[in-house]
Formats: C-alpha cells, structure tokens, sequence
C-alpha cells in the first residue's frame, strides 16, 4: 500500500487525498485512495457510492498497465468487493434484473427499438462532454443514431458501413484511454453540479454501449429485415441512462427519490410499452427524434 501517514482519516479525509490526486493524474494512487473510499463507504452501510469508488479503482488498474502493475496488493479485494456487490439491493442491480426479465418476451427487432430509445437519450449528454479535451468522439453520437436508424427504412449504404467500423474501433479506445478516467474532463450544467466524463464509468456504461452499437453494425451489413434471424441485442446498458454515478458523487438523498432518477425509470418503462405494442418504423424515429433534443439532466 502507499500508506496515508498522519492526514485526515475518515471519508472526508480521502475526498482531499482524492482530489489532489485527480489534479496531478497520479492514477496509481488515485486507484488506491478510490478502494479505501469504496471500503470507507461500506462500512457505513453506503453500498451505492461503495460501488461507484470500487469500479473507479478496478477502471484506473484495469486500463493502465504501468497502473496495474503498482497495485497488486489490493485488486484482488477490490475485485471481489465489487463482485460481492452484484448480489445486493442497488438501484442498477434491480433495474438491470428487470429489463433482462422484460425482455425475454420481446422480438429482437423490438429489442433493437428499446435499445434505440435509451441511446438516444445519451445525445444531448454527450453533446454537454464532447468539448473536453480528447473527447470529441462523444459528439458523433448524432451521426452514429442517423445511422442506426436509416437503416431501419434503407439498405445499408458503403459509406455508413465504412464509418460505423471505423468508430466502434475509436470508440472502444476511448473508454480506455486517460481522458475517460479525467476528473478534469467535465462540463458545467445549468441544472446542478458539473458531470464529469468518469461518471459515465458507473454499471460499464461506455462498455455496454460499444455492446450494443456493435451489434447493430451486424444489422447495417445485412439489412434490418434480417433482425430475427441476426446477432441479439445487448439491452444491459439501459438502466445506465440513470446515470447513477453523477447523482451519487454531487447528491446526498437517497437515489430513488431524486427525481431526474425517477422521471428515467418511468420512461424506460414507457418505451418498454411503446415497443411492446409493435410500432412502425416511422412511429419509432419520430419518438427517437423526440429523445435526441432531450436532457435527462434536467
């Protein structure tokens, strides 16, 4: 371990240790100091911001080899802490639980739709992340959707299929590089706090979404009316669209009562039932259309 000597113990004090370790990027620390937060956190019964500093830990170790190689005398705690956690009551293990059980009854083209809805959702906060330093890729989700979608009325055009290829292979970089675990790379709200870029880490959301993007590439190569017979949707990111890392890092209540939180779970919910009852593909671009001019952080 490095060892925190005489400083201020507690939760409180690690936030400090934390912070300046954020601002210098020494990540080998940063990992270390965010495990002692993630094990601060349960000893206090707080297993939500428990996960949200375990899972910064294992992604700092995880993606930095020079990272990884400092900090073997607690991954494997961490590891297991983290796996410890996907057995209890959180708000994300719940949600996730019910769309997997949702789904089981849909088509895959109206998996395909549900997937859409919440993607769509993710535009505007992207759009508010794509100015930060190296992050300019998160501005091309408005291409990306134009894209997915086009593909439900057209055969697929050599220039999406050339394009799509080239930015799921960008996109899967981004998630491992320095600028998503950042703190620095953040953006200003008018709504509350500055989210930050490694708040989308929370529930693997970049992971997931690079999931389900490139699942749907199979789609683009084939054509939208071989959905049934194609690869099956990766659906596991929609609970992500809470964003429960941001809300728990600037937010003291309780999860489920802060309300962007629940004006989320009930549109997941609604767009179950709008995919459920078989729309058409103009009905569904046109609710798309709808997401994609909407912040959930409002």
């Amino acid at each position: 371990m490095f060892g925190f000597g005489k400083k201020k113990q507690g939760i409180e004090g690690l936030k400090e240790q934390a912070a300046s370790q954020e601002a210098s990027m020494d990540l080998a620390k940063l990992a270390e100091t965010y495990y002692e937060m993630g094990k601060a956190y349960a000893k206090e019964g707080d297993l939500e911001r428990s996960r949200l500093y375990l899972e910064r830990s294992c992604t700092i170790y995880s993606n930095f080899d020079e990272v990884y190689d400092k900090c073997g005398k607690f991954m494997d705690d961490c590891d297991e802490r983290i796996g410890n956690l996907e057995g209890e009551a959180l708000l994300g293990n719940e949600l996730l639980e019910q769309v997997e059980e949702k789904a089981e009854v849909l088509s895959n083209r109206q998996k395909y739709y549900w997937g859409l809805m919440s993607l769509a959702r993710f535009q505007v906060v992207f759009q508010h992340l794509a100015d930060c330093d190296n992050c300019r890729i998160l501005g091309e989700l408005s291409q990306v959707l134009n894209m997915l979608y086009r593909t439900i009325n057209e055969n697929v055009r050599m220039e999406d299929l050339d394009y799509s290829l080239d930015f799921i292979t960008r996109f899967y970089d981004f998630g491992d590089s320095e600028a998503f675990v950042n703190t620095k790379n953040q953006a200003a709200l008018d709504s509350g706090a500055a989210i930050q870029l490694f708040d989308l880490n929370g529930n693997s959301t970049v992971t997931l979404l690079h999931l389900f993007v490139d699942k749907f590439i199979s789609l683009l190569r084939d054509g939208f009316d071989t959905v049934e017979e194609n690869e099956e949707a990766e659906l596991d990111f929609i609970p992500c669209t809470l964003l429960i890392d941001y809300y728990l890092r600037t937010r003291d209540e309780e999860l489920r009562k802060i309300p962007q939180i629940q004006a989320e779970i009930s549109r997941i919910w609604a767009d179950y039932d709008f995919v459920k009852g078989n729309p058409d593909a103009q009905e569904v671009i046109h609710r798309l259309e709808q997401y994609r001019r909407m912040d959930i952080l409002k």
